[in-house]
């Protein structure tokens, strides 16, 4: 099967089955192909329905999450786009597309050869969860790319209003994807959108959990 052919596919019976109706996103599901960032070992595995490690416990998430990700954070052209996370840079290059504006943090540098000088409208910086963004002023959509046990302090306060931030939160094996959004008067509201489970985010904060 050709890659063409299995981007297809890939929307048809994966994508979809997430409930992801939005236009905007499917086309970008077509358009970028997923072969092309995935590192060389697993370019086989480009379109199959699972997450891709990658070298220090980080992952490129399944197709299916990622477009999920895209339809809850309903990026406009002009927004501020903070992605923590660069990992392959599949996720920012669609959001560049959607926003124009997208500053990715990573602390290793996970992007292929030939990737980067294709993508435009994006800002490559080393940073994790715990630092690089406190510096880079507010932004209209924040994305975490990988789960936490909990959004970080000060994170939150750098949503513009109007703004949203995704984030999987809990722990395994059920974790929350969760949406939380600043109202234009400045009210913070938390929506959970679905169960999921997702590895940790890259120098995410783990502290003890006791079951009694």
């Amino acid at each position: 099967m050709n890659q063409e052919q299995a981007r297809e596919n890939m929307v048809k019976q994966q994508v979809r089955t997430w409930e992801v109706t939005d236009a905007r996103v499917l086309e970008l599901m077509y358009k970028y192909p997923r072969e092309e960032f995935v590192p060389e070992s697993w370019r086989e595995l480009a379109y199959a329905d699972t997450n891709i490690m990658l070298g220090d416990g980080s992952c490129m998430l399944f197709p299916g999450m990622e477009a999920r990700i895209l339809q809850a954070l309903n990026v406009q052209a002009d927004e501020k786009v903070l992605e923590i996370g660069t990992g392959c840079a599949y996720l920012a290059a669609m959001l560049a597309d959607l926003s124009g504006n997208v500053t990715t943090l990573d602390a290793e540098d996970h992007v292929q050869p030939g990737i980067r000088k294709n993508l435009t409208n994006i800002h490559f910086e080393t940073g994790s969860i715990n630092e690089g963004w406190q510096d880079k002023g507010n932004f209209d959509v924040i994305l975490l790319n990988g789960s936490v046990q909990s959004i970080p302090d000060g994170l939150l306060e750098k949503l513009n209003a109007g703004g949203r931030l995704f984030a999987v939160v809990g722990e395994q094996p059920a974790m929350s994807a969760t949406l939380f959004s600043r109202s234009m008067n400045g009210g913070l509201f938390e929506e959970e959108l679905f169960e999921t489970s997702l590895p940790r985010l890259t120098d995410a904060v783990q502290k003890d959990v006791f079951n009694f």
